[in-house]
């Protein structure tokens, strides 16, 4: 476990967990949802990288320049492959310092026919927590990709979330798109939502300007979530009486690599070979 320190903030990451944050804490008040004491899984954690792709791929297959590529299903008995590979691995620490971290990880061609690495930065400043995730293509061969971040915040009573969008993507019973539909069709984000009075929701949300603001008014807490521009997507996840919700920003929607539109709407990208690619998040947080 590193754990790095900045004035009141605390940070807790595990390499061998998916490179996950296992806790961030201001003063004793915990920002992201704190993993147990001896997680079972990553997805107990309080955030996650996605890498080499975000969220869902349908039935695990896709084509690309006439190939088709057949991935494992990676969850349980879920029909979809979802989130890559980084989730699902150790990773190495390559650097530390008492604020700074940084981990990564050699994916070598099987099932994902491509090899690349990817690299995560944490660092602590005054009173942000900034991830930067990298992605570089180490084959010999152009990689569709994705990247994002999973975050998971803490729900109580008073937990709101919101952000500018434009629109969104319903999904099936499986929660593969399917329609894309005004931004206040489930629910309205723009104007503000309380996570405890919002239905299900695991969908992702466009025309998105790369903010949001979650507020946790019962431990004084208001953090302002930024990711970069290229971070078109955020996807909202909440899970009916759970005990926190997701606002993840990624750089492509849901099944991106099958969908019929064009990389404009759907944001799927192509990395050439020894080229890389990074987007960042940060949490900038404000106490009462």
């Amino acid at each position: 476990m590193i754990t790095l320190e900045q004035g009141g903030f605390e940070l807790e990451v595990s390499p061998e967990l998916g490179g996950a944050i296992t806790r961030f804490a201001v003063r004793g008040n915990n920002v992201l949802r704190p993993a147990p004491r001896n997680p079972a899984s990553v997805l107990e954690a309080g955030c996650f990288p996605l890498v080499p792709y975000a969220n869902r791929i349908a039935n695990g297959t896709f084509r690309f320049e006439g190939r088709e590529c057949r991935l494992p299903l990676n969850f349980g008995e879920h029909p979809h492959s979802l989130h890559g590979h980084g989730w699902q691995t150790g990773w190495r620490v390559e650097s530390i310092s008492r604020a700074q971290a940084t981990l990564a990880f050699d994916h070598a061609a099987d099932a994902w026919p491509w090899a690349y690495s990817a690299e995560e930065t944490v660092s602590l400043g005054a009173d942000t927590l900034q991830i930067k995730l990298s992605l570089r293509n180490r084959d010999t061969k152009p990689m569709p990709f994705s990247l994002g971040l999973h975050p998971y915040f803490p729900r109580s009573a008073g937990s709101r979330v919101t952000a500018a969008v434009t629109g969104m993507w319903q999904a099936g019973a499986t929660m593969i798109p399917t329609e894309h539909v005004e931004g206040s069709r489930l629910i309205d984000l723009a104007r503000g939502v309380v996570v405890a009075q919002a239905p299900f929701v695991d969908n992702a949300f466009t025309g998105w300007r790369s903010t949001a603001r979650i507020e946790q008014p019962d431990d004084g807490l208001a953090v302002s979530l930024e990711a970069s521009p290229e971070c078109r997507f955020l996807h909202v996840f909440i899970p009916t009486g759970a005990s926190y919700f997701c606002a993840e920003p990624v750089t492509a929607m849901p099944n991106a690599f099958n969908r019929p539109e064009p990389p404009e709407v759907t944001g799927a990208r192509v990395l050439a070979p020894g080229k890389t690619f990074a987007v960042e998040m940060r949490l900038v947080v404000r106490t009462r």
